[in-house]
């Protein structure tokens, strides 16, 4: 078997609930393990990324996470893909054939989002401002603003993949298109990938819900990653809800004040520019 389209990122865009819409769909199986990291395992483990995800570091195992031979398309979903250099020629070495799939998000948007995802699980504590103004002062800084703002900068790492596999090979989604119209991308991503066009997922459900620990104990046991891994490999499902309300709650949406936006769009703005230029679509609203 061959892996035949890769939801390549970006982070906080969108991806996870795309997965689980995607894998309703009887023609396609995605694998079992939504953050494979299979064609960019070496470069995390490089950079000793704090997030201590398992390695899928062979194509056996990499195989492995998939169980039905009877399905249309094989598909997986790594956000990690989108920013390593080397990952695009990987992933044509492996498919030549493969589709890629991107979803794009308002850039300041994506960074606050991914950072508020991390503050929450106790992986950071210093400020956004912070980190951006503070980048070069040691490695642990650097890895943060490569996460919140490196990441954000789309117009290489969308142009290594339309170099790689030509624009007929990409397919673009806008988080803004995603949250009005669920409905008509998911069909555009079926119609991109060659299956049934018909089918629709429960495009109700809700996927990826946040939550915020109570307290700040709590805050400290649930950014060690082992007890996380603990928690989904021994605690049943049935069971998690009522972890959750009693240690973990609602997520809280705090808002991006203008202030860090302009700071970001500053850095933001060159980018979006040559986005623009490469995808001919008009990214204004991306600006303000």
């Amino acid at each position: 078997m061959k892996v035949d389209f890769f939801i390549v990122g970006a982070p906080k865009a969108g991806t996870t609930s795309l997965y689980y819409y995607l894998s309703e769909h009887p023609g396609i199986e995605m694998s079992s393990k939504k953050e494979t990291n299979f064609f960019s395992n070496h470069s995390i483990q490089k950079q000793s990324l704090y997030y201590n995800s398992e390695s899928i570091d062979t194509v056996d195992l990499y195989h492995s996470l998939f169980k039905d031979n009877n399905r249309v398309k094989y598909g997986e979903a790594s956000v990690s893909y989108l920013y390593y250099n080397d990952v695009p020629q990987k992933i044509k070495e492996y498919n030549s054939e493969g589709k890629i799939i991107i979803m794009l998000r308002d850039l300041a948007d994506r960074a606050f989002s991914h950072y508020q995802m991390d503050f929450r699980l106790g992986l950071v504590n210093e400020k956004l401002e912070d980190i951006i103004d503070n980048r070069e002062s040691n490695k642990r800084s650097q890895l943060f603003y490569q996460q919140y703002i490196e990441l954000s900068m789309y117009y290489n790492q969308v142009k290594r993949y339309i170099d790689t596999f030509g624009r007929e090979n990409i397919h673009i989604i806008f988080y803004e298109d995603f949250n009005s119209n669920i409905e008509l991308v998911v069909k555009g991503i079926y119609d991109f990938l060659e299956v049934d066009k018909s089918f629709i997922p429960e495009l109700d459900r809700i996927h990826n819900i946040s939550f915020t620990p109570r307290n700040s104990f709590f805050r400290m046991l649930y950014s060690w990653s082992a007890i996380r891994k603990f928690l989904r490999l021994f605690i049943p499902k049935k069971n998690m809800n009522m972890i959750k309300n009693n240690f973990l709650g609602s997520k809280i949406n705090p808002k991006l004040s203008i202030k860090l936006r302009q700071k970001m769009n500053r850095l933001f703005l060159h980018d979006i520019e040559l986005l623009e230029d490469l995808l001919s679509k008009d990214l204004s609203i991306w600006k303000k």
